[in-house]
C-alpha cells in the first residue's frame, strides 16, 4: 500500500522466541521501525543480540523513564496511583497497557497509524495489515471485508480477531464492559464469534487523543490520563486496553475501525504456554542444524519447523507461545479454545 509505519512492542523480558517474532514481523510486513519497549535491564542485551537479527531498523526504549520526557512521570509515579490491595494483576501489567496507548507520548516522530503487537504472538500465515478500500464497500458492515476505510477513503488498516469469545472468565469480561460503558460512556463492541482482546492493534494517534479527553471529563480532572486510567484500575479493578480502544473508535470513528472476522484467522491460531521449555520449543531444537542458534533461533528455522509440522496446506495463522505459568493451572473451563484445541498445549497433551 505505500503507508510507511511503525510498530511497537511492550516486553517484559527478552526470550527465546523474540527474535522469531522480530524477524516474522519484517519478513511479512517490512514496517518502518520497530521499537520495543522493556525494562532498563533488558535494554542492553537486546539492543547486544539484535544486531544479527533480520529485522526492521529496531530501537529499544527503558520502559522506566517512558514517560518523563513529556508528561513529567516515572513508572513509579504512575504505579504508585494504584491502590488494590489484593489483585489477579500486578502493577507492571496496568502499566503495559499504557504503554500501548502511550507510545506516541515517550517516542518521537512515531507513525499517525502505529501497529502495537504484543511480544509472544508469532505471525505464520498471517493477515494482510493493510488493503485499499473501494466506494462500493460499506461502512457499517463490521467485522466483514466489506467493513470500513481510513479517513482518505484510500487504505484500511486491518487486524484480525483471534480469540473466540466462547470461553474466558466472565467476570472479567463483564467487568471491562462496565469500564468502557462508564469511563468512556459509549457501548462496548462486541462481535458474534470474536473478542476484541487480538493481541495486536492498529492505533491511529487522533483517536487516542478522544479518546485520554474523555477520561479527564469522567473524573472531572486535568491531571494526567496516565494517572486517571490507573486511577480507574483502582474503582473497577481492571481494564482492557484494546477493548476500550475499538469501543471508542466504533462509537466515535467508525470509518477508521476494520478488522477481519474470527473464521478467516483466529480459526487457525493456536496459544500455548512455552516459556522455553514447553513442547514446542522442545520439539524445534531436536530439529535444529547444528548451526543453528537453539537459544534464540531465526524466523527462518521456526517457520520451517512449522511448516514440516503441520503441512504447507494446513498452516496456523499464528502461534501465542504465553510464558506465564498460569496457563498451567487454569481450569478447564476458563481455557480459551485457541488453547484447547494446540497440539503444542500441555494440558491437553497430558489429558
Amino acid at each position: 500500500m505505500g503507508q510507511p509505519f511503525d510498530v511497537v512492542i511492550p516486553l517484559y523480558r527478552l526470550r527465546w522466541n523474540t527474535r522469531a517474532v522480530m524477524e516474522g514481523l519484517t519478513a511479512h510486513y517490512a514496517p518502518r521501525a520497530i521499537h520495543i519497549v522493556t525494562p532498563e535491564s533488558q535494554v542492553k542485551p537486546l539492543r547486544q543480540q539484535s544486531k544479527i537479527w533480520s529485522v526492521a531498523p529496531l530501537y529499544v526504549h527503558p520502559e522506566e523513564p517512558f514517560f518523563e520526557a513529556t508528561c513529567g512521570l516515572s513508572k513509579d509515579d504512575i504505579c504508585a496511583e494504584l491502590d488494590m490491595g489484593e489483585s489477579l494483576y500486578t502493577p507492571g501489567w496496568f502499566y503495559q497497557q499504557l504503554l500501548k496507548l502511550g507510545a506516541p507520548e515517550g517516542i518521537t516522530d512515531l507513525s499517525e497509524w502505529y501497529l502495537v503487537w504484543d511480544s509472544d504472538l508469532l505471525p505464520v500465515a498471517t493477515w494482510p495489515l493493510l488493503s485499499q478500500s473501494s466506494d462500493s464497500k460499506s461502512s457499517d458492515s463490521q467485522g466483514s471485508d466489506s467493513q470500513g476505510s481510513d479517513s482518505q477513503g484510500t487504505v484500511e488498516h486491518r487486524f484480525a480477531l483471534l480469540q473466540n469469545n466462547q470461553w474466558g472468565n466472565a467476570q472479567i469480561v463483564g467487568t471491562w464492559e462496565r469500564w468502557i460503558q462508564t469511563v468512556l460512556g459509549v457501548e462496548a463492541l462486541t462481535d458474534a464469534e470474536g473478542t476484541f482482546i487480538p493481541h495486536h492493534m492498529w492505533f491511529k494517534q487522533e483517536h487516542l487523543n478522544s479518546f485520554k479527553r474523555q477520561l479527564g471529563q469522567y473524573f472531572k480532572s486535568d491531571e494526567s490520563w496516565l494517572l486517571l486510567m490507573m486511577r480507574s484500575a483502582n474503582e473497577f479493578g481492571t481494564f482492557s486496553e484494546y477493548w476500550a480502544y475499538v469501543s471508542w473508535v466504533g462509537e466515535t470513528s467508525p470509518h477508521d475501525l476494520t478488522f477481519y472476522p474470527y473464521s478467516q484467522y483466529g480459526a487457525t491460531t493456536e496459544r500455548f504456554f512455552d516459556d522455553g521449555t514447553g513442547l514446542f520449543s522442545a520439539a524445534l531444537r531436536n530439529g535444529l542444524l547444528p548451526t543453528s542458534s537453539r537459544d534464540s533461533p531465526s524466523y527462518a528455522d521456526v517457520a520451517a519447523f512449522i511448516r514440516s509440522e503441520y503441512g504447507p496446506d494446513a498452516l496456523p495463522s499464528s502461534l501465542s507461545f504465553e510464558s506465564s505459568p498460569r496457563h498451567l493451572k487454569k481450569n478447564s473451563a476458563n481455557m480459551h479454545i485457541e488453547e484447547s484445541r494446540s497440539r503444542w498445549n500441555p494440558r491437553m497433551a497430558d489429558a
